[in-house]
């Protein structure tokens, strides 16, 4: 990757496209943690409970339970992020790294480099090339339910940002396409070593391919990432971001916006003949409708989102209401979800899948820093491990004390 990322630079200066100047130095991050308590009854079993440093500002998972209840939690004490970005004329780098995992033990590795890469403009500043460990995409599907990007891998990213196109603002237009590493483990090719070679086709069949579209009244991104059969079974992902943005100007704070995520897609096995077929791919996706209304006193939001794997599926809907007071230092509100799933492989009960009630306080200090007390009621319906067919149903009430830093 340092390689890569040398060769970005080398071939820009030796061309002396960079001029002479200073170069302009961005640092930023944050650190948040948390105290957090639980306590968890769940019938025909022993109540459990635990206290340990962790901030829990992310959307229970589905799957929680069947990974041994909210313990789960305390591998996971907190976050560190830093962004790091240099740039010095029309090129430039910029890093991410950050850990959730502060282990210092000698079998684990906590370590991760969201992203790592060199870029640089050309024409005008029509074209950006990026190389390195890749991120921080233009056609990625933003928040909040769910940040997904098709372009994390090593690689070359290229997008062409018009300047010139008549009606369209200047670089208001983002499309172009990233060259990018396997994002899967080989495949066992243990009898296969005729068939097992890695081609340039198989390595440009790993692309991503992007739009973006920013207008006055609307935002659109698309990105699609192929995928070959050089690291296994084809599953091709599909991701989307769409915004209204014409409300906002005949009501200013309502707005309304959605993203999802398909994975799975155009399923496709190895292609040797003796290849096991019989397990199937199945499509997954996940989708995301938000409405909100955030006049200068208060913000209202609902959430709407469907899962969709294999048989079975989700519906959510998560309501939340923030009073801001004394110019938004102080904070109250309240939130509350549902959920329900479906189909031959669902895990909760005739009823509901669960369901919570979320109050909290939250000091706010501006520029994302804040410390909040929150509390949950939460009711479940859902297994515990795969050995259990039936669903049993657990009461949870949790307390956490959360705390983030930015700089």
């Amino acid at each position: 990757m340092k390689k890569l990322i040398a060769v970005v630079f080398i071939a820009v200066c030796s061309a002396g496209i960079v001029p002479a100047q200073e170069p302009v130095i961005a640092i930023s991050g944050e650190i948040k943690t948390g105290l957090f308590w639980y306590n968890t009854e769940t019938e025909t079993r022993d109540p459990e409970s635990g206290t340990f440093i962790h901030n829990n500002d992310d959307t229970t998972p589905a799957s929680l339970i069947s990974r041994g209840g909210h313990s789960y939690y305390k591998d996971f004490p907190g976050r560190f992020r830093l962004n790091f970005q240099v740039d010095k004329g029309n090129v430039g780098t910029k890093f991410r790294f950050e850990t959730t995992q502060w282990s210092n033990t000698d079998n684990e590795n906590p370590l991760n480099w969201g992203y790592a890469f060199a870029y640089g403009y050309f024409f005008d500043n029509n074209l950006k090339i990026s190389a390195g460990k890749m991120g921080d995409s233009p056609w990625a599907s933003g928040g909040p339910e769910m940040w997904r990007e098709l372009d994390t891998t090593i690689g070359m990213r290229f997008e062409f940002i018009p300047q010139f196109i008549p009606f369209i603002a200047p670089g208001s237009l983002n499309l172009g396409f990233v060259l990018n590493n396997f994002d899967g483990g080989a495949e066992d090719s243990a009898g296969h070593s005729g068939y097992f070679r890695i081609t340039l086709g198989d390595v440009l069949s790993e692309t991503v391919m992007g739009i973006s579209y920013t207008h006055d009244y609307f935002l659109v991104r698309l990105a699609y990432r192929m995928d070959s059969l050089a690291d296994g079974p084809v599953r091709e992902k599909f991701l989307f971001r769409l915004e209204e943005r014409a409300l906002q100007k005949l009501v200013p704070g309502l707005q309304f916006w959605a993203n999802g995520f398909f994975d799975n897609l155009n399923p496709r096995r190895v292609f040797y003949e003796d290849a096991d077929t019989s397990a199937p791919i199945s499509v997954s996706a996940t989708n995301w409708f938000y409405l909100q209304y955030a006049p200068e006193w208060f913000t209202a939001q609902i959430r709407l989102g469907y899962d969709l794997f294999g048989e079975s599926s989700i519906f959510y809907a998560r309501a939340g209401f923030y009073y801001n007071l004394f110019n938004k230092f102080l904070i109250p509100g309240i939130a509350f979800e549902y959920a329900q799933d479906s189909g031959p492989g669902r895990r909760g009960s005739d009823n509901y899948l669960r369901w919570y009630i979320e109050p909290q306080i939250r000091l706010d200090f501006g520029n994302g820093t804040y410390v909040a007390f929150v509390y949950r009621y939460q009711d479940d319906w859902e297994q515990w491990n795969t050995a259990i067919t039936a669903t049993l149903n657990s009461k949870t009430h949790w307390f956490n004390l959360r705390t983030v830093f930015t700089f």
